[in-house]
C-alpha cells in the first residue's frame, strides 16, 4: 500500500484554511494519513478541534519557537521537511501550505510520479531572475536559460522519499535553505512585485531547474489567498 506524508505549518490566523486543507485530504488519500503540522500559534481550542474533529488523518504537532527570521524567511518549513526526510523514507511526501488544497487523487498522483520524482504546481508566468536575488542565482549556479524560465511556487511540493533522486533532492534542499547567504541574501526582501527574492520558494524553484523536474503545468494542489477575519 502506497503511504503518503504531508507538512503543513498553521496558526490561529489560518485556522480555517488549515480546516480546508485537510477535508481536501479526506477526499483525495487514504485514511489515517500523517500529517506534520508545526504549530505556528495555534489556540488550544483549535488544536481540540482538530484533533477530534479531523481524525480521517493523523495529525501530529510540532512546536518550535521561532526566531523573526525562521518566519520571515519561511525557513520554518525547512524543518518539517526535514522531520518527514529523516523518518518517512518509503513515503510519498507532500508539503501544502494551510491555504493550499489538494485536487489528486491517490492514483492520479502515482501516475504523475511516474514521470518526475518531484513536483510544484503551475508557475508564475514571469521570469526567474525576476523573482530570484543574483546572488542566489550564482550561488546556486543557476544557467543563464533557466534564469529567463517561470519560476516555480513553493505552496505545494510533491516529493516522492520512494525514489533515491527524490531524496538527494530534498537533502540538498534542506541543505541550501539552511544557508542564509542563499535562502536570504543580505538586504534581500519578498516583495509582491519583482524584482524581487521569494526566499524558501526561489531555492525551491532554482533547485528543481537544477535537476530536471521542470514538468510542472499540473493543477495537482491550488492556493487560494482567502482570508477569514
Amino acid at each position: 500500500m502506497t503511504k503518503f506524508v504531508v507538512g503543513t505549518a498553521s496558526c490561529s490566523q489560518f485556522y480555517y484554511q488549515t480546516q480546508q486543507m485537510l477535508y481536501s485530504l479526506q477526499d483525495h488519500l487514504p485514511n489515517d494519513t500523517t500529517v506534520l503540522l508545526l504549530d505556528n500559534g495555534l489556540t488550544e481550542n483549535q488544536r481540540t478541534i482538530l484533533t477530534s474533529g479531523f481524525g480521517f488523518v493523523k495529525l501530529i504537532y510540532f512546536q518550535k519557537e521561532l526566531t523573526q527570521w525562521e518566519r520571515t524567511s519561511y525557513m520554518f518549513k525547512t524543518y518539517i521537511h526535514e522531520i518527514a526526510y529523516n523518518n518517512y523514507s518509503d513515503h510519498i511526501y507532500m508539503w501544502l501550505d494551510a491555504k493550499t488544497n489538494l485536487k489528486y487523487n491517490e492514483s492520479q498522483i502515482l501516475k504523475l510520479l511516474e514521470n518526475q520524482p518531484v513536483y510544484s504546481h503551475i508557475p508564475f508566468q514571469q521570469k526567474e531572475e525576476l523573482w530570484t536575488d543574483l546572488r542566489t542565482l550564482d550561488l546556486m549556479n543557476v544557467e543563464k536559460k533557466d534564469r529567463i524560465t517561470p519560476q516555480f511556487q513553493a505552496s505545494a511540493m510533491l516529493i516522492d522519499f520512494r525514489s533515491n533522486p527524490a531524496k538527494e533532492f530534498m537533502k540538498e534542499l534542506i541543505e541550501l535553505n539552511k544557508r542564509k547567504e542563499v535562502i536570504t541574501p543580505e538586504g534581500s526582501f519578498k516583495g509582491v512585485d519583482p524584482p524581487t527574492h521569494r526566499q524558501d520558494q526561489s531555492v525551491f524553484s532554482c533547485l528543481l531547474k537544477k535537476y530536471g523536474y521542470t514538468d510542472n503545468n499540473f493543477i495537482w494542489a491550488r492556493c487560494h489567498n482567502t482570508l477569514y477575519p
